[in-house]
């Protein structure tokens, strides 16, 4: 899939989410928060979004990571760990691991618009 249209994906599904900017597929990842609000945008009921805290980098994403493999069985990465250590992620990691997102939620009612 282009990196155009899963960024543009990615920006839709992340929409309107407090401390959530996604401009690229690298930097606008590091904090946690974008991969959080992509899966609480599909199951609002496992991730509660409003108790992040946008500087616990390692747990918002070990986070992210811990509960798309265990609901959408989509294998992380890295770890929470190495996302905090890192001065931003892999663009070739993020647009793997993001594009298994759309693949997963491209059926749902709430992904009608690409």
């Amino acid at each position: 899939m282009a990196k155009i249209k899963l960024l543009t994906w990615c920006q839709k599904q992340t929409q309107g989410y407090r401390g959530v900017e996604v401009t690229n597929l690298t930097s606008s990842w590091k904090s946690g928060l974008a991969l959080c609000a992509l899966i609480h945008r599909q199951k609002p009921d496992i991730i509660d979004f409003d108790c992040l805290n946008e500087e616990d980098v390692a747990e918002n994403n070990q986070l992210a990571f811990d509960v798309a493999e265990r609901e959408f069985k989509i294998q992380p990465v890295t770890t929470g760990k190495e996302m905090a250590a890192e001065g931003e992620p892999d663009k070739l990691l993020m647009v793997l691991y993001l594009s298994k997102f759309y693949e997963a939620f491209r059926s749902s009612p709430l992904n009608s618009k690409g």
